[in-house]
């Protein structure tokens, strides 16, 4: 049997911006999508955005908007959606964020994309210089001593948003870390999409996504442990 795997978006599914991109990657398990605002309404979704001190997360809503939630006030909410993925019968789950969130114990093992990707990207960089994008400005300090503490040396971040800029946005940021001295530049956030990546590649920067490693390496991890399959939600 196939293994099984359980997306959980922070945001809200269907990820349709998302799944086209990993539909490859996805190929060899059976899958199931849940996100962690699937069950509030507006005013519950408000209630979770981040309180002073609190790391901010972003993510996308169903109809295509995007939202930022506070990582400790999104725990609930995240548990909620694991539990339907165990429901479904997943043997893992993967919860599709780069930023810090945390959640309770789960009777099967989460995988977290900021692990896959950040490692699988680490690996990638070698002993070059890293850039780094990120959805806002006021996520730039703690990628900076996340990423400076993974490698031992500085790396260069700038902000710009995976869901409401620009293609030539994005390009324009990406050039700039480029020109800063980045020899590959790392979308970190699960909404950069591989439209996103090939622009920079056509400006001759190499780069990747987060997503694209994430569910990569949760496959990966999920094949070779041959878990059960889910029933398709």
């Amino acid at each position: 049997m196939r293994p099984g795997l359980g997306l959980v978006t922070i945001g809200q599914a269907p990820r349709t911006d998302l799944i086209p991109d990993v539909e490859a990657a996805l190929s060899g398990v059976d899958w199931v999508e849940h996100g962690a605002l699937d069950l509030l309404d507006a005013d519950g979704i408000a209630r979770l955005a981040p309180h002073a001190g609190e790391h901010t997360l972003v993510s996308r809503l169903r109809d295509g908007s995007r939202v930022r939630l506070g990582a400790t006030s999104i725990a609930p909410a995240l548990d909620g959606a694991i539990r339907r993925c165990v429901a479904d019968r997943c043997g893992a789950v993967l919860v599709l964020c780069t930023g810090r969130v945390e959640h309770g114990p789960a009777s099967v093992p989460v995988l977290h994309a900021e692990d896959l990707a950040h490692d699988l990207m680490a690996r990638l960089v070698g002993d070059g210089r890293l850039g780094v994008l990120c959805p806002v400005p006021e996520q730039l300090t703690d990628i900076q001593e996340r990423w400076e503490g993974r490698l031992g040396r500085c790396v260069i971040a700038a902000a710009v948003d995976p869901y409401t800029a620009g293609l030539d946005e994005v390009a324009a940021t990406g050039r700039r870390v480029s020109a800063g001295g980045a020899d590959v530049v790392f979308l970190d956030c699960i909404g950069y999409t591989g439209e996103q990546r090939d622009v920079l590649a056509a400006e001759g920067i190499r780069a990747e996504t987060a997503r694209h490693l994430a569910v990569t390496g949760a496959v990966d991890l999920l094949s070779s442990a041959s878990c059960a399959p889910p029933r398709r939600a």
